[in-house]
């Protein structure tokens, strides 16, 4: 059974999506700190062999994960505004 938009081992991430928040969990296997620039947001990443997963905003996770030594984790889906509460 697929979930969060996967279909036959692939992601399909619509633009419903992107407004939402959705984000990704990514996995980098390098040993050494490392410190990526978002193409689309321009927000700074930092991964190390010690802090090897990071939340990374989906727009930006694309082009990071040109990289070999990062990998695609999991899908972190935005939390769900609840009736009568307002999501800061």
């Amino acid at each position: 059974m697929s979930c969060c938009g996967q279909s036959g081992g692939r992601l399909v991430i619509n633009q419903k999506d992107i407004d939402a928040g959705l984000a990704l969990e990514l996995e980098y296997s390098g040993g050494r700190t490392v410190t990526v620039s978002g193409s689309v947001t321009g927000k700074s990443y930092t991964f190390s062999g010690l802090q090897r997963l990071g939340a990374v905003d989906l727009r930006d996770a694309m082009g990071i994960l040109r990289d070999s030594r990062f990998r695609l984790k999991r899908v972190i889906q935005p939390k769900q505004e609840t009736e009568g509460e307002a999501i800061a």
